[in-house]
């Protein structure tokens, strides 16, 4: 019976396509007549970390790790698997691995820092590896750093193997409390496996230094995102863009995103199994949103979360600096 059916209807419409085939429909369009408005926001985007997305898709940051979340040894840490697979790029040891040990009491964002003992005139420090760099590109970065005074260190880049092929910057001067240095490279060769070297020599004699952040981005970054990355995105016209995600946000803490982003706690985040350093919060997402010429879609934590925090952010966002929200906001600047 079910059969029978389709077959008429196949008959049926094959019967009228042929009884309208080479008949003139005509249409009118009036150019006068005015509809409703086509809301803006009609077209947008959704952007969640999923894993490193935001963090090394959006933004310029080129380091993982930069905040030492993870300790700085020779074996790859282990218990934290990865829905993306083991993290490409980690710090190692320069020199003995026993010049470098994790120093707690001495904590800058995570839980501990790295310290480096030196001794002579044999370089000791820390290394990241597989970095793409360019010929002729330059390359701007920072490091928070605390130490000895007579210790000497230097920031280097490195595209090659040769003795010529990097560039070193001394890092100068170190101070017992952590301050933050500033350098800048220019490469010379193309290559996906560049390196960055913070290392320390004893200059007047043996002593240590410690680490709390380090940073490097390509010099061209637009306010700390990728400038391949948002200039296309601006030629998108999106209406509105929404952040911080869908899973991700039912454990995300939006108060450790905000302030100084050195001093912002790296987080493991438990939904794509990977690290987060909170670099890209509340504020980096408004001034995506004002470079791309987008409305801000905000989203809140209504998993783990509570209706005080969702009411904080809100503040944070929208209150006025009389408040004690907008207030912070503007001491963040």
């Amino acid at each position: 019976m079910m059969l029978k059916r389709g077959l008429l209807a196949i008959v049926a419409g094959a019967a009228l396509a042929g009884a309208l085939r080479g008949q003139e429909i005509p249409a009118t369009i009036d150019a006068r007549a005015r509809g409703a408005p086509i809301q803006p926001y009609l077209y947008g985007m959704f952007i969640e970390h999923i894993g490193p997305l935001i963090e090394n898709g959006f933004r310029a940051e080129m380091l993982d790790d930069r905040k030492f979340y993870f300790p700085v040894t020779v074996q790859p840490p282990a218990g934290l698997p990865s829905r993306r697979g083991p993290p490409t790029r980690r710090w190692l040891p320069v020199g003995p691995e026993g010049a470098l040990r994790m120093d707690s009491a001495a904590a800058y964002a995570s839980g501990h820092a790295p310290r480096i003992t030196v001794a002579g005139a044999e370089p000791r420090g820390i290394r990241q590896s597989g970095l793409a760099l360019r010929a002729g590109k330059a390359y701007t970065g920072r490091v928070v750093i605390a130490g000895d005074p007579g210790v000497a260190v230097t920031a280097t880049l490195v595209w090659g193997s040769g003795a010529g092929e990097r560039q070193a910057v001394r890092i100068a001067p170190l101070e017992r409390t952590y301050a933050t240095r500033r350098f800048r490279f220019t490469s010379s060769a193309t290559t996906d496996s560049g390196r960055l070297e913070i290392t320390g020599r004893a200059g007047t004699g043996a002593g240590s230094f410690r680490l709390g952040a380090v940073s490097l981005m390509p010099a061209d970054n637009v306010q700390g995102f990728r400038r391949e990355i948002v200039t296309p995105l601006a030629r998108l016209h999106s209406g509105v863009y929404r952040f911080p995600g869908g899973n991700y946000v039912s454990a995300y803490e939006w108060r450790d995103a905000i302030g100084d982003p050195d001093r912002r706690p790296p987080r493991w985040d438990p939904v794509w199994n990977t690290l987060q350093s909170n670099d890209t919060g509340l504020d980096e997402f408004m001034v995506l949103c004002r470079l791309l010429g987008v409305a801000p879609y905000i989203t809140v934590n209504a998993g783990l979360g509570d209706a005080w925090s969702a009411a904080q952010e809100v503040e944070y966002a929208n209150g006025a600096t009389t408040t004690p929200m907008g207030r912070l906001r503007a001491a963040n600047g």
